[in-house]
């Protein structure tokens, strides 16, 4: 019994991690209502479209109206931090982890979250 628990604990957990990094947005529209695609800041986005936030989220525009964001990048968690150091790019929405002696050699990163 203590095993399905820690089980179930550790699946809620999983699920909170994975969904923390996206956002949807849940309208309603009343009848005969109609809108021209999603509403995302002052910006109408065609339905069907795609397009990334200066946030660094990739958009879905759905056909409803509601759109549906997600952090386009990944956070390293797991690498050699005694001698690399992890930066982010947010021109390009990607975080960069290099030798903090030499920041023109990359290291390998073994985990990330995101």
């Amino acid at each position: 019994m203590k095993f399905l628990v820690a089980l179930a604990f550790s699946a809620g957990i999983l699920v909170i991690t994975c969904n923390a990094a996206c956002f949807h947005t849940d309208i309603k529209m009343g009848p005969g209502e109609k809108i021209k695609g999603c509403t995302y800041g002052d910006i109408i986005y065609p339905f069907d479209s795609k397009w990334r936030t200066e946030e660094c989220y990739d958009c879905w525009c759905f056909s409803d109206g509601n759109y549906k964001c997600c952090q386009a990048y990944g956070t390293p968690v797991d690498y050699d931090k005694e001698n690399c150091i992890s930066v982010f790019d947010r021109k390009n929405c990607v975080y960069k982890v290099t030798r903090i002696d030499d920041p023109t050699t990359e290291c390998e990163i073994y985990g990330m979250v995101g």
